[in-house]
């Protein structure tokens, strides 16, 4: 059925050529122009511990023990974590609901042995079949089971013989329309390797979901859903079917989720294409260093998403996040952007990537499209991801609260300490740790100040503040082009 304003494309293939490897492939799961917006939550399914969160990030995956997050309680499960769902809006009205899980599950328990000089891992031969069956609760309800369809299964696959990942998905959309939106959704029994696997084993799921409300512009957002073992190549995806606003900020954000980004391994990154030049530039942001894009956490844009059970901020291997796209990547009119993902050195599995983007008033909606054409999504080892700085902005014209939202402005009341903007260039839960900051940026010829924030006891070093936005905003500009000044973001102290 169609809607006003709305436009839904499903299943359009998309092959994707793996150098060195088999071929697999990527589809257009959805393709929306809503007056709405799309968001995500989820959580992993191993972990250290059973029940507590894992915050820990000085070990390597595969050193740690992995056993299955059990959190609900329930006899009838084997493994369960849960996230909360909170669209703000009362009219959202849910368009299109997917659930995604995956997970490393090459046996069902290893261990790690010794000869001589020599570490390796060893399993113990068993592997269940039903790992595409699930248990899925909504709010104040109870588990379904529900059996998805399967994206990728490396068991059997030489090139995957250490880790053999699984991917699968299931439309959920019926079962949230028509229920109780928000609230903590629950996803159970997701396989995976328990103990020690190559590489560290992983799991985890999430809920990708597009919903209508009056509240939101119009929007064109669409996502793609498959497989690509990266190990010193890179996969790139064309966005396109779409015109950006005329004038303003653009609301705009990308979506990925991943297995295996290990936290202590580094060089792989998130690049979209600069429309001034056609450069690739390295997404980035205070969780996410561009370098080592894909590092074991769950975040939402400059934040953790800490509301779900357990709440650990590293996710040992499963990746997921929601970022915005900054403002010199995507330009007003504009009509089709590229993203880039890859690695020099932590092999990761990509299996889902998602946009969006608000478009401008005179978008014109296309006609309804029963067939589409297959379109090429390349992934090239010799053109691998580079390092590439950023280094210029566009001429747009924003104003001061999109400043505010560019800069992810946080609002803080912090006593004996003055009023202003903060620009923030690090943050540390040890305060001799922030004295060490201090005094390297000193050496760089800088006149930092620390602050604690008396909510979470942890210690931000500032190295510029003023009671003018746009004062702040210039010096952001000038620094954020740094190397030592990669993630800054801005805090709003004691002002009103």
């Amino acid at each position: 059925m169609m809607y006003t304003k709305i436009h839904a494309i499903v299943c359009l293939l998309i092959t994707l050529n793996i150098a060195a490897q088999e071929q697999t492939q990527f589809s257009k799961n959805l393709e929306f122009y809503i007056k709405g917006d799309a968001t995500v939550i989820g959580n992993n399914s191993v972990s250290k511990h059973e029940k507590r969160p894992y915050n820990d990030f000085s070990l390597i995956n595969d050193q740690i023990k992995m056993v299955y997050v059990d959190i609900d309680r329930d006899g009838s499960t084997f493994s369960s974590s849960s996230a909360t769902l909170n669209i703000p809006f009362k009219d959202a009205k849910v368009k299109k609901a997917t659930l995604y899980w995956a997970g490393v599950y090459p046996y069902d328990r290893g261990v790690i042995k010794e000869r001589g000089e020599e570490v390796y891992y060893e399993g113990n031969d068993t592997r269940q079949d039903d790992f595409n069956t699930i248990k899925f609760k909504r709010p104040n309800s109870k588990y379904k089971s529900i059996t998805g369809n399967l994206i990728f299964d490396g068991y059997g696959n030489e090139t995957y013989l250490l880790s053999a990942p699984y991917i699968c998905f299931a439309d959920v959309t019926s079962e949230m329309q028509g229920n109780v939106l928000n609230g903590e959704y629950t996803v159970a029994n997701i396989r995976a390797t328990q103990g020690y696997a190559s590489g560290g084993s992983a799991a985890g799921w999430f809920l990708f979901i597009v919903y209508e409300t009056e509240e939101k512009p119009e929007k064109y957002i669409t996502s793609y859903h498959g497989f690509a073992g990266l190990n010193d190549n890179a996969v790139e995806f064309k966005f396109d079917g779409f015109k950006s606003k005329a004038k303003g900020l653009i609301d705009s954000s990308i979506f990925v989720a991943t297995l295996e980004g290990d936290s202590k391994l580094s060089r792989d990154q998130c690049e979209i294409k600069r429309p001034s030049d056609g450069a690739y530039i390295p997404l980035k942001n205070s969780l996410r260093s561009p370098k080592n894009f894909f590092n074991s956490k769950i975040s939402i844009n400059n934040s953790f998403f800490t509301d779900r059970k357990p709440n650990s901020t590293n996710t040992l291997g499963f990746d997921l996040l929601q970022m915005q796209i900054p403002r010199s990547a995507l330009q007003n009119n504009q009509t089709e952007t590229s993203l880039r993902l890859g690695t020099h050195a932590d092999r990761f599995y990509l299996f889902f990537t998602a946009f969006s983007v608000e478009l401008g008033e005179e978008f014109v909606e296309p006609e309804p499209v029963l067939a589409v054409t297959p379109e090429e999504v390349s992934i090239d080892e010799e053109e691998s991801a580079t390092d590439i700085t950023k280094t210029e902005t566009t001429e747009t014209v924003i104003s001061e609260s999109e400043m505010e939202t560019e800069l992810k402005k946080v609002d803080l009341k912090i006593p004996q300490i003055g009023k202003g903007y903060y620009l923030i260039t690090n943050v540390f839960s040890r305060s001799s740790n922030a004295v060490k900051w201090e005094e390297f940026l000193k050496t760089k010829g800088y006149t930092p100040t620390t602050f604690m924030n008396p909510k979470n006891r942890w210690h931000y070093v500032s190295v510029y503040n003023n009671e003018s936005l746009h004062e702040v905003y210039k010096k952001h500009q000038e620094l954020e082009n740094l190397e030592i000044f990669k993630d800054i973001w801005v805090y709003k102290i004691n002002m009103k």
